[in-house]
């Protein structure tokens, strides 16, 4: 059974590598960059406070401490969370838009997609890290109910491969690094049910608590300070509603799979 729910991980991962695949098959990808946002910000809200938020409120059982000291404490690791993809912006290339020349301003906009692809995809692979060790514990209980919480989680992450790829797709530097991106982003829920196996799934509430904080900070930084912005630049595209509602739709799709 291990073993099983070992593949169950690496097949989740895998729709990531699907998504890469769409991008480079699609003529339009700026069209495809502008609905991949949207449907992307849609899938991680809907990762937030459907999965995330309520495994952190599950977790803060395992502190000692007031409910004061918990909240405390949980906010605390969200915020670093986000705080680290903060101090990832300092080091990346700039990419804010700046009102220059049509060229510039074309350099500038793909390298705004490269760094939200970028980041993006630092901030999943912890994410699907956590979500695959999730997976294998599911799956070792009952295989019936892995399988079908790895469909549930390939929903989530066919469409994030989409939105990593097709923004970094648009920038030189991005074609560099894209296929290592793949791999690791891939291969991230197959590390984390990897690390159980040998583990023997002991580990403790505690440290998944404050990794599932801070994997919660990521994903809402991403969604407010990147996604968001991104989409309102596009408000007036068709494309990013088609994006928006396509989101909706996976969601509630995503309920039968849980």
């Amino acid at each position: 059974m291990s073993l099983q729910a070992l593949v169950l991980t690496l097949f989740s991962g895998l729709f990531f590598l699907l998504g890469f695949i769409v991008v480079r098959f699609v003529k339009a990808k700026k069209e495809l960059s502008i609905l991949a946002t949207s449907l992307a910000l849609i899938i991680m809200l809907g990762m937030l406070f459907f999965d995330l938020v309520p495994e952190i409120i599950e977790l803060t059982a395992a502190l000692n401490g007031s409910k004061s000291y918990k909240i405390l404490i949980t906010l605390l690791f969200i915020g670093l969370g986000a705080l680290i993809l903060k101090v990832f912006d300092l080091f990346l290339p700039h990419h804010h838009h700046h009102h220059k020349d049509e060229n510039d301003n074309l350099k500038e906009h793909n390298s705004h997609l490269f760094h939200i692809g970028f980041i993006l995809a630092i901030s999943l692979v912890l994410h699907n890290i956590l979500e695959g060790m999730s997976l294998y514990i599911i799956a070792t209980e009952s295989f019936g109910a892995g399988v079908l919480m790895m469909l549930g989680v390939s929903l989530h992450n066919l469409p994030l491969g989409i939105e990593v790829a097709s923004n970094m797709e648009l920038s030189k530097q991005g074609r560099k690094m894209q296929w290592g991106m793949m791999a690791l982003l891939s291969l991230s829920s197959f590390v984390g049910g990897l690390v159980l196996f040998f583990l023997g799934s002991s580990l403790s509430d505690v440290p998944l608590f404050f990794l599932v904080c801070i994997a919660c900070g990521m994903i809402l930084y991403i969604a407010l300070f990147e996604l968001l912005r991104e989409i309102f630049n596009y408000r007036n595209n068709r494309f990013t509603y088609f994006g928006i509602s396509l989101g909706f739709i996976l969601l509630f799709l995503m309920t039968f799979f849980e």
